[in-house]
């Protein structure tokens, strides 16, 4: 196989991967919560669940979105009753963003259909094999961070 050859096909794979697993991610969640929700709104619930104190810039900035893309995201999140806007008790401008039952269900199907990957992945390696597969991965994941980093 050629260089040239190589690069058409890794590209290929990469572009097939991420489209696979952003649109199975979607679905996966969709179909077990019974209503549609976007990429972006189910990664501001799991950064909403990671953060007792979340609020809309916090949450933009944990995302790399803007104020504004994240609070027509809240906005929606808060009309489908994922999650309810509770003011702060030491600032009352201040919005914190609390999932409601709803909302952690959700991302409880969020985090199985992560773990269901990754156990779905690794069950076609060995044990002795993991670290080779753990560091294709860090490899990957250096590479966006250096080109995200490189982009701004």
């Amino acid at each position: 196989m050629t260089e040239q050859e190589i690069r058409t096909l890794l590209n290929k794979l990469l572009k097939d991967v991420f489209r696979k697993v952003l649109r199975l991610q979607e679905k996966e969640v969709s179909r077990a919560t019974g209503s549609h929700i976007s990429r972006t709104e189910m990664h501001m619930l799991e950064a909403i669940g990671d953060s007792p104190k979340a609020t809309l810039t916090g949450v933009a900035e944990e995302l790399g979105i803007t104020k504004a893309t994240a609070s027509v995201s809240a906005s929606r999140l808060e009309k489908k009753k994922y999650i309810e806007k509770v003011k702060s008790a030491k600032d009352k401008r201040l919005n914190i963003l609390k999932l409601t039952e709803k909302g952690e269900y959700c991302c409880a199907k969020h985090r199985q259909f992560h773990e269901t990957m990754i156990e779905r992945l690794l069950r076609d390696f060995k044990i002795s094999e993991y670290p080779e597969v753990l560091a294709s991965f860090q490899r990957l994941a250096d590479f966006f961070a250096e080109f995200e980093t490189n982009k701004k």
